[in-house]
């Protein structure tokens, strides 16, 4: 690759940037010189703080408000991104729902509302993008996955459905797309510090004692966003390129336990 292609400034599209983990990501990013699209649905004044944090250490981003359920607002999205700096090179997958339900208080629509964030919106996130990756000179695509998509728990099945199929849905892309050059990678995270999650759902950060691995010392901390978006940042460098189809755990051992 020409000194040219490597200095020039990518740009990413982090679906659900605007809090949690996938902010921690954009400021991760934005450090080290890529511009990204700061995407929310439902928490646009946590998107905007999210930006001023990103801009006082001197790093360039955009809030787009959209639902990535949404084909319009999501093509529009990227639109917008390549309206205003004419190309796309890494998609990171975050935006999900967790509504944090044992089995019988699942009903249909929840159940469905959450395979159409969680795996309809990645699905369609690299339908958009996947035009202009295309063209990138070194093109990504990083889903955020779970642990629950590895170790089962005594609650929740519908969102650990889900994280279960984000790894399958990676395996296959990266075989889909190495002909593109695009490594494709998923990140299963652990319990992450985060201010809220959306809708604020029972069991959001204490979960019941019996869900809890009995091996887990008090002292054993969650992991940070700015964590995650290390990680991410590294999978997005040429030191990563030959990495692709791969499950990557950062979770401080918490399924070794």
């Amino acid at each position: 690759m020409s000194a040219s292609l490597k200095n020039e400034k990518r740009v990413a599209l982090v679906t659900g940037s605007g809090k949690g983990v996938g902010a921690g990501i954009v400021k991760v990013l934005c450090k080290n010189g890529i511009r990204c699209c700061i995407n929310c649905n439902s928490n646009p004044q946590m998107a905007e703080k999210t930006l001023a944090a990103i801009e006082a250490e001197g790093g360039e981003a955009f809030i787009f408000q959209a639902d990535v359920t949404n084909e319009e607002q999501l093509g529009n999205m990227v639109r917008a991104i390549i309206e205003k700096w004419g190309r796309l090179d890494i998609l990171v997958n975050n935006a999900a729902m967790q509504p944090n339900k044992f089995i019988d208080e699942y009903d249909l629509p929840t159940l469905q509302r959450i395979w159409d964030i969680n795996i309809g919106g990645y699905v369609k996130a690299v339908q958009h993008c996947l035009p202009h990756l295309r063209k990138s000179p070194m093109a990504r695509i990083v889903n955020i996955s779970s642990i629950h998509g590895k170790r089962p728990t005594n609650f929740d099945a519908g969102y650990a459905m889900t994280k279960g199929a984000i790894r399958q849905f990676t395996r296959e892309l990266s075989l889909e797309l190495f002909p593109d050059n695009i490594p494709v990678n998923t990140i299963d995270l652990g319990g992450c510090v985060i201010e809220f999650k959306t809708g604020n759902p029972r069991m959001a950060f204490n979960s019941p004692i019996d869900t809890r691995s009995p091996n887990m010392k008090g002292g054993n901390r969650q992991v940070f966003p700015e964590e995650v978006g290390e990680l991410v940042w590294y999978l997005c460098t040429e030191k990563a390129d030959a990495i692709t189809g791969a499950g990557i755990r950062i979770d401080r051992g918490l399924v070794l336990t």
